[in-house]
């Protein structure tokens, strides 16, 4: 799969019990498709060839994570916000067999991904905090036009949506927390959420296209309809690609142009009031 002229498309951060994300005093350590680029100061700078394979990272990612908080997260883009307050049973362990979820990826509601949110009065906006080295990146997300790509991302933020992870077993984990950003190019895009960190890897299901559209800066979106898709997405930085990907959200631009080439993430959802 191709993302424009290009062929391209790990764990560290950890929650408190109650689903809080906690603060990293030090990081040790959502491509969307096959990678052919070479890499430079963290960011990656693209052959202009297309399907020519994948450039995997020049390590596995690592399973040693570390506490983090959203206490240090903004208090301009959270005010007023409803915080996931955790308390999703996790089965990191999981079961074999074919995809947990009668139908897959489409038969996935977001009330299924929001099991355990609570209520919140009015038309709150759902609001991925994804929160880097860098700082965070705030997205909402477009639940109207984009329904399954939101309620499969959330599902797996969350631990609601069993996925492969790491391993062939369908587990239930808060999928994207340590996952890198294994793809960076300056004024297109920032990619991440695959589980080897390689550009090749996905949750072991792929989503259906919808909402494919002209990305604008600060796109939110992820590939559909061939692998690997399903978990891995991007952020528009500059001139997005054709519209040719899910789009299911838009982000803001302060931390995500500071992002770098295997910088580590990790996603909480919130219901926020519309600004």
């Amino acid at each position: 799969m191709t993302l424009g002229p290009f062929s391209c498309y790990p764990d560290t951060m950890s929650r408190t019990s109650s689903g809080t994300l906690l603060s990293l005093s030090v990081l040790l350590s959502f491509s969307l498709v096959a990678c052919s680029s070479s890499s430079s100061g963290g960011t990656t700078t693209d052959s202009g060839t297309d399907d020519t394979g994948v450039v995997a990272d020049t390590s596995a990612p690592t399973d040693t994570r570390k506490d983090d908080a959203a206490a240090d997260a903004p208090p301009k883009q959270l005010a007023g916000c409803t915080l996931d307050p955790g308390g999703v049973t996790l089965d990191p362990t999981g079961v074999s067999g074919a995809d947990p979820v009668s139908g897959g990826p489409t038969a996935f509601t977001l009330d299924m991904a929001l099991a355990g949110f609570p209520a919140v009065t009015g038309a709150p906006v759902l609001t991925a905090v994804i929160t880097t080295e860098k700082g965070k990146i705030f997205c909402q997300l477009d639940e109207k036009n984009a329904p399954i790509s939101v309620a499969n991302f959330i599902g797996l933020a969350r631990g609601t949506r069993p996925a492969q992870r790491a391993s062939t077993n369908w587990t239930k984990t808060n999928f994207y927390d340590g996952l890198i950003w294994h793809r960076v190019v300056a004024f297109f895009v920032i990619q991440g959420g695959d589980p080897s960190g390689s550009g090749s890897g996905g949750p072991g299901y792929d989503l259906p296209s919808e909402n494919q559209i002209v990305e604008e800066k600060g796109a939110l979106a992820m590939a559909a309809a061939a692998k690997p898709s399903g978990s891995q997405f991007y952020v528009v930085t500059g001139t997005g690609p054709a519209a040719n990907y899910n789009v299911f959200g838009k982000c803001d631009l302060d931390t995500a142009t500071s992002v770098a080439q295997g910088d580590h993430m990790a996603v909480q959802i919130a219901r926020c009031p519309i600004k």
